[in-house]
């Protein structure tokens, strides 16, 4: 069955061919609108939101929790949001106005799922730019835990409301995020909509792959790209992995977030399988290396390649992402 892929075209991306578990257009509509007014009280604000601080330790490959808590005096109507995938959280569950600016990436279809959606006034910043996110008078910023150490100061010095959001490594922590942003802002109704949204087309995202899977026992994938990287435990291409069933086998090897590693190395590994970004010719350079003739996926002709946008998703878009990796896998 050859059908376009739908969700490439929402995100711009270049139009192959692919079948999928779940018909893209369909579920990108399903994972971009769950706003649903929610009627705010009087004492709905200001509010006490504590919340789950988690942060990667690169130096020791480990993750660090912490509580925190933060007080919102008033449902926020001017936010700007930090990163690509808090955008697309946003863009999904609160009126697109309250939106007033966000990062040029979010713009860039290679990096965003939006980026088509988002009107052409709306205006954007730099990943230093401060000053320019603090000109325009936002009453939330929604920063990260890779935001710059001397922007999170100016906002501190100019009395900006922000919160700094954690790490996440799966789609768990991703929907806790989704549910935390709806505290922040007052749509905790769209925010669950959202969740159980994910909840429910993942779900049939994994019956479809256990059909096709059957009795077989579960592929070796790795995910590697032209620098030599690969994903292990605590990357999203693990999480996709886990949820489909299939074995990352970066991570079996003990491959913490993103290592480089060596063509001997893969060769030593040996997966059925290989994930590499689409943008690039990185296939024919592992078809063609004489040090990996003998490897498997090389001689079955099994490399498989992804739109990086769904490589990198960091939002409910990870749904889609996995989706698209099924298609993959099981095509």
């Amino acid at each position: 069955m050859l059908i376009l892929t739908a969700g490439a075209a929402t995100a711009g991306q270049d139009t192959a061919v692919r079948s999928f578990p779940l018909e893209m257009d369909a579920l990108m509509g399903a994972l971009t609108n769950t706003y649903r007014p929610e009627p705010v009280g009087p004492t709905t604000f200001p509010r006490t939101v504590d919340y789950r601080y988690l942060a990667y330790d690169i130096a020791r490959d480990s993750v660090q929790e912490e509580q925190r808590s933060t007080v919102i005096l008033r449902r926020p109507q001017r936010i700007i949001p930090q990163a690509i995938g808090l955008t697309e959280i946003l863009w999904a569950i609160c009126p697109r106005q309250r939106i007033i600016a966000v990062h040029q990436s979010c713009k860039d279809r290679r990096f965003s799922f939006i980026a088509g959606q988002l009107p052409e006034n709306l205006p954007t910043y730099g990943t230093n730019d401060a000053e320019i996110v603090i000109g325009h008078h936002p009453d939330l910023v929604l920063t990260t835990y890779y935001s710059d150490a001397n922007f999170l100061h100016q906002l501190q010095q100019a009395k900006v409301p922000n919160v700094q959001l954690g790490f996440f490594g799966n789609l768990e922590q991703i929907e806790e995020q989704i549910l935390l942003i709806g505290q922040l802002i007052g749509e905790e109704r769209s925010a669950r909509q959202l969740t159980d949204t994910m909840v429910e087309k993942i779900k049939a995202i994994q019956a479809y792959a256990e059909s096709r899977r059957g009795d077989r026992p579960p592929l070796t994938v790795l995910y590697y790209d032209n620098m030599g990287y690969v994903a292990g435990r605590n990357s999203t291409f693990d999480a996709m992995c886990r949820l489909l069933g299939v074995v990352n086998i970066a991570t079996a090897k003990g491959i913490d977030y993103f290592k480089q590693v060596d063509y001997e190395t893969l060769l030593q590994w040996n997966p059925d399988m290989i994930i590499v970004p689409e943008e690039s010719v990185f296939d024919q350079q592992l078809y063609e290396n004489p040090i990996l003739t003998s490897a498997k996926a090389i001689r079955q002709r099994n490399i498989r390649k992804i739109p990086s946008v769904y490589l990198l998703s960091a939002s409910q878009y990870l749904v889609a992402s996995t989706n698209y990796l099924a298609g993959l896998i099981y095509e």
